[in-house]
């Protein structure tokens, strides 16, 4: 009887956390501690990449272009090193780059 009931506990408390998860309570409310800015046009993206790449020696943004995401419009910047390697950068609509490859 004892182990059924700490099993009911345990089961109860990971399914009111997987609901708790799927409440929105990501992206949309924000970071602790991260200042979110949006990014208005391909400029700010690139800038962004840049300052993001920093550490790559000899990055220059080489391409870039902008495409529909799910919220709004998303940045693809592609930028090469002196060795010749491109990066591919995405920018959301909030200011956050991912290297995308």
């Amino acid at each position: 009887m004892r182990k059924i009931m700490s099993l009911v506990v345990v089961l109860t408390l990971a399914f009111s956390m997987a609901a708790y998860a799927q409440m929105g309570m990501g992206r949309g409310m924000g970071r602790a501690g991260v200042q979110q800015t949006s990014v208005a046009n391909i400029e700010e993206a690139k800038a962004l990449v840049l300052q993001q790449a920093s550490n790559i020696k000899g990055a220059k943004v080489v391409s870039a272009s902008e495409g529909q995401g799910r919220r709004g419009t998303m940045y693809i910047i592609n930028v090469s090193d002196d060795n010749g390697k491109t990066y591919e950068y995405h920018v959301n609509p909030w200011g956050e780059v991912i290297l995308f490859r």
